[in-house]
């Protein structure tokens, strides 16, 4: 087992690897959404309307 300075050492790793782990899993819930959103709105070109484009299932 590791001792002292090693286990400290191991520790600072472990959470840099952690860390480097959450920025690379993307965005959040929230984010993705506000996203989604984004992306499923047209404007009409001729009056300049935004159209909420909808893909759920009747």
């Amino acid at each position: 087992m590791a001792r002292g300075q090693q286990k400290i050492q191991s520790q600072q790793k472990a959470q840099q690897r952690a860390d480097q782990a959450k920025k690379q899993a993307g965005h959040n819930l929230s984010e993705q959404k506000k996203a989604a959103a984004k992306a499923l709105v047209h404007i009409c070109s001729v009056c300049k309307v935004k159209v909420f484009i909808s893909f759920r299932a009747v």
